[in-house]
């Protein structure tokens, strides 16, 4: 038998209990928390059997508190809701936007190799940090990398901007850059 193949995406994570009823805390991990709504099934498990489902959304304010005050299917208490506290919450890729030409979603930077001017090796992505004013990748520099210089560190952060990134590929898993940043 052929098992269907899907991808999934985290989209956010459980917080800390709020009120008595079995509402949480959802943090978001996802540029498009508008997407998720009465009815929004998250999976989270590998085996993706185990789901929970969104009964109520309210309080989405991604501003003030990076999240929304939800309440799931099946959990109404507290006792219930501190159980499933910290549970990482994954949608399914077709749930999400279509991406526009040049876009690309974050943890799909992670383990992209990154060079200089098309062929000089520079190191492996190893996280993104989500900052307000640019995106970061965190770049661990290769055993065959080249020296930069400033660089003493095994591993240091470049601006996700287009002053230091030339073009970013997720297909092959490769990011050019301009120029390293200056204050390394």
């Amino acid at each position: 038998m052929l098992e269907k193949k899907i991808n999934f995406r985290l989209s956010g994570v459980i917080g800390k209990p709020h009120g008595l009823h079995g509402e949480v805390i959802l943090k978001f991990v996802t540029n498009y928390p508008s997407s998720i709504k009465k009815g929004t099934i998250f999976y989270i498990d590998k085996g993706k059997t185990k789901v929970l489902e969104v009964e109520n959304i309210r309080s989405i304010d991604m501003n003030a508190r990076n999240g929304a005050i939800v309440k799931f299917k099946g959990i109404d208490n507290r006792n219930s809701a501190e159980q499933i506290r910290e549970i990482s919450l994954f949608r399914d890729e077709n749930d999400f936007p279509v991406l526009q030409e040049e876009q690309y979603w974050i943890d799909d930077l992670i383990g992209c190799d990154v060079y200089m001017n098309d062929d000089l090796y520079i190191g492996k992505v190893k996280d993104v940090s989500r900052n307000i004013a640019n995106d970061n990748i965190l770049v661990k520099k290769g055993l065959n990398s080249i020296d930069i210089s400033g660089v003493k560190e095994n591993e240091f952060f470049i601006p996700l901007i287009e002053d230091y990134i030339d073009y970013i590929n997720t297909g092959k898993k490769k990011i050019v850059l301009k120029k390293v940043p200056e204050y390394i």
